[in-house]
């Protein structure tokens, strides 16, 4: 008993010591099913290993990954629009993008000129759920608001809505599902820089990680990650759109 009782301070000064030296570890909310929130979670986790810290991604669904960082569940989410800090007050952002995000318009084979989002108004829309992009650009048009992209494509496919908005990564999950052949209509309604957010008591980490960003993409670290599935979702896309 009296040697366990001189061993128990060595044995804690060792778990201290290991604690001290491995990076904080942050709770970072990725969307489920997305995959281009998984290459920027990439982007993120390099950031936050620039500033000395560890970076996991905790997977939620698209709403709930943001709740959980406004509540403090986690520390953060990956990436989202700029202006969430209005409606998620407890957020802080980035001032640095992650990345530039393609809204595209999918449909069952039907075309039409792409101008922005107006120019959807004629149309059923599928719109997943916390996608904020695609529930800002649509607010007041005919929608129905779904809850993954999954169901989103099959709405379509299947007619109960005319256009989904979606991203053009979309592809990959068109390709794994079978659900092709379908159109993707050119340009983009709208291409817009998402910023990763942090929980405000992380606050003073935003100019830092702001930092960490702008070198990478400097360097090309951030082209690098996000140029691993470029073939992929054009190979994709090519296998799955409708013919003209």
């Amino acid at each position: 008993m009296i040697r366990a009782a001189l061993c128990l301070p060595v044995v804690l000064a060792w778990l201290a010591a290991g604690r001290a030296g491995a990076a904080e570890l942050h709770m970072i909310s990725q969307i489920q099913g997305d995959h281009l929130s998984v290459r920027g979670f990439e982007v993120v986790r390099e950031a936050y290993r620039r500033v000395g810290l560890q970076a996991a991604a905790d997977i939620r669904p698209n709403e709930r990954a943001i709740v959980s960082a406004d509540s403090g569940d986690t520390d953060g989410d990956t990436m989202r629009m700029a202006g969430l800090e209005v409606r998620y007050p407890n957020l802080v952002r980035v001032p640095e993008p992650v990345l530039a995000f393609d809204t595209v318009a999918f449909t069952g084979g039907m075309a039409f000129r792409v101008d922005g989002w107006e120019s959807l108004r004629p149309y059923s829309i599928c719109v997943v759920r916390g996608f904020k992009v695609g529930e800002r650009g649509t607010e007041g048009m005919s929608r129905e608001v779904v809850s993954t992209n999954e169901a989103s494509l099959r709405m379509v496919k299947a007619g109960h809505c005319q256009v989904a908005v979606l991203g053009e990564a979309l592809w990959l999950l068109i390709d794994e599902l079978k659900l092709g052949p379908l159109r993707a209509l050119d340009p983009p309604v709208e291409v817009t820089p998402l910023y990763h957010y942090v929980n405000v008591r992380h606050a003073h980490l935003a100019p830092r990680l702001a930092e960490a960003l702008r070198t990478m993409r400097r360097e090309g670290v951030i082209d690098s990650i996000l140029a691993v599935d470029r073939g992929v979702i054009q190979a994709a896309r090519e296998r799955n759109s409708i013919r003209d």
